[in-house]
């Protein structure tokens, strides 16, 4: 669970505590048993463990989203100017840098999970 903390702590700066880890064990126990149905196993192979880590940190940053926005201090870039060029982004940048982690972290393409999949005869 020290690994999941960390990611979302990188991530979001928002720090994990203790009275998280029921939550982070349900959602843990739920990411684990959904791959394992994927790949028809009953062991999860260890190459596949920062996969789990990343899809269970990115669902608690979902399911606390507006916690993590209030709390967190996620400075994302507004504005980025070099030489003569400059390039303001627009709208909620904080909420669109959650979804997009999210989306990323939670996708299984490009993922090495087809490798480990078996099939039930």
């Amino acid at each position: 669970m020290d690994q999941i903390k960390e990611l979302i702590r990188i991530a979001t700066h928002f720090n994990v505590t203790q009275e998280y880890d029921s939550v982070l064990q349900y959602i843990y126990d739920a990411e684990r048993q959904y791959l394992l149905n994927i790949l028809n196993l009953e062991d999860l192979p260890s190459e596949l463990s920062g996969l789990l880590d990343k899809r269970v940190a990115a669902r608690f940053i979902d399911h606390h989203k507006d916690l993590i926005l209030k709390e967190a201090d996620l400075q994302p870039i507004k504005r980025l100017k070099e030489g003569d060029t400059e390039i303001e982004f627009g709208g909620d940048n904080t909420l669109s840098y959650l979804s997009s982690l999210i989306s990323k972290w939670t996708s299984l393409e490009g993922t090495d999970i087809t490798c480990y999949r078996t099939l039930k005869w």
